[in-house]
């Protein structure tokens, strides 16, 4: 079904949320899984050795560790990539030149509504990818 599946993740119970669906989907169809993380944008104007940039990296890393990758078990082929961004240009890069045939992000529901609410970036995201693009709802409160 797919063969390489790109998931933005946020450190949030959404992006968690999304991570899990995407994985659960990687898993069920033999994908490789890239999982990509947007550091502070502002960072992208220091040198990638100032020590910000990898305390940034470090931290993007070990938060990774703590908690996604529970979500990842019997995953063999995930990658992990966080650099400073705009998250939507570079995720829509990234979807490109890794040759991605799935993009998956999160977004948040409210309860009692059947609507999910899309911020600016998610939106950019829809319009721009070069591939399928999964929405996840998350509605706050949900079991991951």
């Amino acid at each position: 079904m797919f063969k390489k599946i790109l998931v933005a993740l946020k450190f949030s119970p959404g992006g968690l949320h999304a991570l899990h669906a995407a994985a659960d989907l990687a898993r069920t169809s033999g994908a490789e899984l890239v999982v990509f993380n947007a550091l502070d944008y502002h960072l992208k104007a220091l040198c990638e050795t100032d020590p910000r940039c990898t305390a940034a990296v470090e931290e993007a890393h070990a938060r990774f560790t703590a908690e996604a990758e529970q979500f990842l078990a019997g995953l063999d082929r995930v990658s992990f990539i966080c650099r400073p961004a705009d998250p939507s240009v570079e995720f829509c890069r990234l979807a490109r030149d890794t040759g991605a045939d799935l993009a998956v992000f999160g977004c948040h529901q409210r309860p009692g509504l059947a609507k999910s609410r899309i911020d600016y970036t998610g939106m950019t995201i829809l319009e721009t990818a070069p591939c399928a693009v999964m929405l996840v709802p998350y509605v706050d409160g949900e079991p991951l």
